[in-house]
């Protein structure tokens, strides 16, 4: 994976959204933006009194705001070309890690916003073509199927097979047709299959409450 660089995002709008998040005040946040700005046209030491010619703060305020960001690893102090300047890598290199994070949540949450909707399209629809509620152990081998990154498409599928099989659709049936298709679906991919007994498991529980009192109402 290429390591992202802090141009390859816009940084600045992200620091303004979530300064409070790196726990940085206003001030804080203006000093930042006003060295960035200044570093992108040359590499120099930024000190107090340059930074009060471009702002409206005090520049006592504003050198104790940079003793601050120092201090908390949001600037450093380099030597170019025999010269000491002010750096804002360390500030990069928060925003980078904090962004990538960001990414990763909103990844994790779109993912489990899909499985719940897979979850919910399977369930309604198992509860309509059995006829009946779904045992809290079923519910469970669902969330597993899911769980597993086994498709919506293909659970209905079976669904619909074991349906064309029999009148009775059992969650036994159906698990017993995910593995077939997931063993042949591996087969024509790889020349074998490593589907085994792992989806069977507790399947003795959920076949003897299926066949008893969560049996459909008309018995």
């Amino acid at each position: 994976m290429n390591e992202l660089r802090i141009e390859q995002i816009d940084y600045r709008y992200f620091l303004v959204d979530n300064y409070k998040s790196f726990g940085l005040s206003e001030y804080d946040l203006c000093v930042l933006l006003s060295i960035d700005n200044i570093l992108k046209k040359e590499k120099v030491l930024i000190t107090a009194d340059l930074l009060a010619l471009k702002m409206n703060i005090a520049i006592k305020e504003i050198d104790s705001v940079l003793v601050s960001l120092t201090n908390r690893g949001f600037i450093e102090y380099a030597s170019d070309n025999n010269s000491l300047v002010t750096s804002i890598e360390p500030l990069y290199n928060k925003i980078i890690v904090e962004f990538q994070s960001e990414l990763l949540r909103l990844a994790q949450g779109n993912k489990n916003k899909e499985a719940n909707e897979e979850f919910n399209n399977v369930f309604a629809l198992m509860q309509k073509e059995m006829g009946r509620t779904l045992s809290p152990l079923e519910i469970e081998k669902v969330r597993e199927w899911i769980s597993q990154g086994i498709k919506e498409e293909v659970i209905i599928s079976c669904v619909h097979e074991c349906q064309h099989k029999s009148k009775r659709v059992t969650i036994n049936q159906i698990d017993k047709s995910i593995m077939k298709y997931l063993s042949s679906r591996d087969i024509e991919k790889e020349g074998y299959s490593s589907v085994n007994e792992k989806w069977k498991k507790d399947i003795e529980d959920t076949i003897r409450i299926a066949n008893t009192k969560w049996t459909s109402s008309d018995e």
